[in-house]
């Protein structure tokens, strides 16, 4: 029997893969995290001018390591790590940046408010009711009027007007009276017992402390509460007035103003 060795030969030779299918590589996804943990980075750049987007650099930076841990556990599926290390980058960047400018205001305004209300608490203690008046005043206006002037003004108010005038003042006026019953009256700042921020419009609750002795129209020891706006005074800090005296007062007790709500026609609530 006669047999074909070289066809034999041709069918046992195993098949070569082709070069070109051994040099294709392995497809690896995109990380998803990675491309997100980026577009919060590149959302993070807001935040200095609005801190809502400071959520966007908290997000990057907790993306960005997620996504780059996850790549390096499973490499053979997943790419993207430079992604994910540039949305961490720019979330580190413009968070600590905005974390630090923020706290260095916050800080600045804090000593600003307190240098105030110890200034406002001399006046009280030493000043007239037409310099307290004046410092009622926001400092643009108070450029363009003085205290006696002030005063003039609030004694040729009409009668309506007056009465109007009497009720604002009353609590600054009860409060003078004290103070000024007796030389062993004295008063002083405590603390800020809260601060906060309405559009450009700095608002801080100053307590100040009045005690003396004891007599039938005062107790020993009473708080005041004084309502404090400011606003940015270029390369001067900040520029404060007295919005309100709150005499006598519980402390802690205060809530800062809440901003009216327009109701959408027009008219605030």
């Amino acid at each position: 029997m006669v047999t074909d060795h070289k066809s034999s030969s041709v069918l046992s030779e195993p098949t070569e893969s082709s070069p070109i299918e051994n040099e294709l590589p392995t497809y690896r996804a995109i990380s998803s995290r990675a491309v997100l943990s980026l577009l919060c980075g590149i959302l993070a750049l807001f935040s200095i001018a609005n801190s809502f987007f400071y959520i966007f650099a908290v997000l990057a930076v907790v993306l960005g390591f997620t996504a780059d841990w996850n790549i390096q556990r499973y490499p053979d599926i997943l790419t993207g790590r430079r992604l994910a290390q540039a949305g961490a980058a720019l979330g580190l960047i413009f968070g600590l940046a905005v974390f630090t400018v923020s706290s260095v205001q916050g800080f600045i305004r804090t000593r600003n408010a307190e240098s105030f209300s110890n200034y406002y608490a001399e006046v009280l203690q030493t000043g007239d009711l037409a310099h307290l008046l004046w410092l009622e005043i926001p400092p643009v206006q108070r450029k363009s009027v003085s205290a006696e002037e002030v005063e003039k003004k609030t004694h040729s108010t009409k009668k309506k007007e007056a009465a109007m005038y009497d009720m604002r003042t009353a609590s600054i006026r009860n409060l003078k009276k004290r103070l000024d019953s007796s030389k062993d009256q004295e008063l002083h700042f405590v603390r800020l017992e809260n601060e906060a921020r309405d559009g450009l419009t700095l608002v801080a609750l100053a307590l100040f402390e009045v005690h003396g002795p004891e007599s039938k129209d005062f107790p020993q020891e009473e708080y005041a509460l004084a309502v404090l706006k400011g606003t940015s005074a270029s390369g001067k800090g900040y520029e404060w007035w007295v919005e309100e005296i709150v005499y006598p007062y519980k402390p802690a007790t205060a809530t800062l103003p809440e901003k009216p709500v327009d109701d959408g026609h027009g008219h605030a609530h």
